[in-house]
């Protein structure tokens, strides 16, 4: 009657949804938040024809996670025999670097999640750099956390809070190029 939805590192479940909810529930929630993100995506890019592929990349994340999530968790309440974090990083692992390879390929700065530059007098080629960094960031991190799953959990755990610091040093970085820029 219960499926098991939030995993700690070990692979314990933790949290628990009822089945009716789970198997209805879910998909529909996941849906919603599907047609939230097309939306915002789709009244947030001026320049639709330069970024195509990006868009498309950010609209299938989700139909993607949620299949392959859904599968998993009910494979685990069936009880198959699954490590849902090495499942989790590897899908993690495989979508960062899908997007590290876009995000320096967007045009303007739509895709980089640093509100604070948009209409700041930063020059393109420094705009260019960040998400060519974003980029590198994305990559390696993608391929650690692939890697990651032949290890301990905590090499895992590491991996997220290293990505974490990366992209509030990534911030910082282009908070004080948009200060420079005022």
């Amino acid at each position: 009657e219960k499926v098991a939805i939030h995993f700690d590192i070990n692979n314990n479940p933790n949290n628990f949804f009822n089945k009716n909810v789970f198997v209805f529930g879910i998909p529909v929630m996941m849906m919603l938040f599907q047609l939230f993100v097309c939306v915002i995506i789709g009244l947030s890019d001026k320049d639709k024809e330069a970024n195509k592929k990006m868009e498309s990349v950010l609209n299938w994340i989700i139909p993607i996670l949620t299949i392959m999530l859904y599968i998993t968790t009910l494979g685990y309440a069936l009880n198959f025999d699954l490590d849902i974090r090495k499942i989790v990083m590897a899908i993690l692992g495989v979508m960062y670097i899908i997007m590290g390879n876009y995000i320096p390929k967007t045009k303007g700065e739509n895709y980089i999640h640093f509100s604070f530059i948009k209409n700041k007098n930063i020059p393109e080629k420094e705009i260019e750099k960040i998400k060519r960094i974003l980029g590198y960031i994305f990559i390696i991190n993608g391929i650690m956390f692939i890697i990651s799953t032949f290890f301990t959990p905590t090499i895992s755990v590491i991996l997220v809070c290293l990505l974490i610091i990366e992209i509030i040093c990534t911030d910082v970085y282009a908070y004080s190029s948009a200060k420079k820029g005022e």
